[in-house]
């Protein structure tokens, strides 16, 4: 019995020693990732690029537009009207397409950007702050540095 008590002791003084410990390694940040994210030069470069394709697009519409409306031939004109509307879905398609690629990859390279710069702040977990209600050292203007 008295065997048990202090091997029962032992455990639970290791156990507490273990979690103690762990407790002093575990270094928490905290980001604000729509201010890192509103702060990306690489997400307003997309979104300007996307503004200039969906501008180049009205444009191309309104041309379109013109053409169709100069046509007399109601068969013609419907048959116009066909052509372009395919070809509108996949213009549409490929510019949604292209912009989906490109922010999957903004979105990798700030998850990477965000995680190299908390790896040498010396923090081992990050959190998003709309995810944390306490704790956690906020680090969303140095991130924010350093993100592109």
């Amino acid at each position: 019995m008295k065997k048990t008590s202090i091997l029962l002791a032992l455990v639970v003084s290791l156990t507490l020693g273990l979690c103690t410990a762990c407790k002093f390694q575990t270094k928490i940040a905290v980001v604000d990732l729509a201010a890192v994210v509103g702060n990306s030069e690489q997400v307003r470069a997309l979104q300007a690029d996307q503004n200039t394709k969906a501008q180049q697009l009205t444009q191309w519409l309104q041309s379109v537009q013109t053409e169709v409306n100069a046509q007399s031939d109601d068969k013609k004109k419907e048959e116009l009207l066909q052509k372009y509307n395919a070809e509108f879905a996949q213009r549409r398609g490929v510019i949604a397409q292209q912009y989906a690629e490109a922010l999957q990859q903004v979105d990798a390279s700030i998850t990477q950007t965000i995680a190299d710069e908390a790896k040498k702040l010396g923090y081992t977990l990050v959190l998003a702050k709309g995810s944390t209600i306490y704790g956690g050292d906020y680090i969303t203007d140095q991130i924010a540095k350093v993100v592109k």
